[in-house]
């Protein structure tokens, strides 16, 4: 099973996939989480941004990269028998690139072969909130609010075509986890295993 988390930077996705971990693992229902930045493409195009040398088309080949060595380390089995928690799947990849300019379906289209994800969320917080949460102690593109205001409006326009449930991510982090939580929870008892 595949459940995906978007939303603009510091919105709170990695602490979210952390807290389902740690919940799914206490009743010992496997997981696995997937992020951006962890393969050695991954760490390069880290290094790429922090040197200013990435300009948006780059960065739609690279996150595809970097997500397809990732698709491949997970196995069919583990589809079925886990929940795969993607801290970023492929919406991010249009949100972000749309925003920079780059047309939609030409992102779409590099991203094709990656499968659809089982549920998926969008927290939502608003951009000066995203700038205000980022502290030195994370890696984060520094953006300005008229960037990040570029980058969820691209998110509002594609919530229905990507299956994402809005989650208003400016309450506090328990009650964005029961949310979430039970959604999840109320996918899997219709669902039971993966849709292919």
């Amino acid at each position: 099973m595949i459940v995906i988390f978007e939303g603009l930077d510091n919105c709170g996705k990695t602490t979210l996939v952390q807290m389902l971990n740690k919940y799914y693992s206490s009743i010992e229902i496997e997981t696995e989480i997937s992020k951006e930045f962890e393969t050695n493409i991954g760490k390069e195009l880290k290094n790429m941004a922090k040197e200013g040398k990435l300009d948006p088309i780059l960065k739609a080949y690279l996150f595809a990269t970097d997500r397809y060595i990732r698709m491949k380390e997970i196995s069919k089995q583990d589809l079925e028998s886990k929940i795969i928690m993607f801290d970023r799947y492929v919406p991010s990849a249009l949100a972000y690139r749309m925003a920079e300019g780059v047309d939609k379906e030409w992102v779409s289209n590099i991203n094709s072969i990656f499968p659809k994800a089982d549920i998926g969320f969008f927290i939502d917080i608003s951009p000066d909130e995203s700038v205000k949460r980022n502290t030195d102690t994370k890696f984060n593109i520094k953006a300005t609010p008229e960037h990040l205001s570029k980058v969820r409006n691209s998110y509002l326009s594609i919530l229905d075509e990507n299956n994402l449930i809005y989650i208003n991510g400016m309450r506090p982090i328990e009650e964005i986890f029961n949310d979430v939580l039970s959604k999840i929870e109320e996918y899997r008892k219709v669902n039971g295993k993966r849709i292919k």
